[in-house]
């Protein structure tokens, strides 16, 4: 088998799913309208996770916002 059809067979998924996501995208805004997503804090499970934001609300800035108000920052390890 040679290098082209090799790369098509390897390329074929990934862009099938990029179109896929880039229609579900596009299907979604045209319904709904535009959107803001954002990074979010999530205080149970200590982490953060991309999601939809409310309308004026500011996404988690983990240079500036402190995850909890009185959290002990300092690492201890030794």
């Amino acid at each position: 088998m040679t290098s082209h059809p090799l790369a098509l067979l390897l390329l074929t998924p990934f862009v099938a799913v990029f179109a896929y996501a880039a229609w579900h995208e596009w299907h979604r805004a045209r319904e709904d309208g535009h959107s803001n997503y954002g990074l979010a804090y999530d205080p149970e499970t200590d982490t953060t996770h991309v999601t939809l934001l409310d309308e004026g609300e500011a996404g988690y800035d983990p240079e500036t916002d402190s995850p909890e108000a009185g959290a002990d920052e300092t690492d201890t390890k030794t």
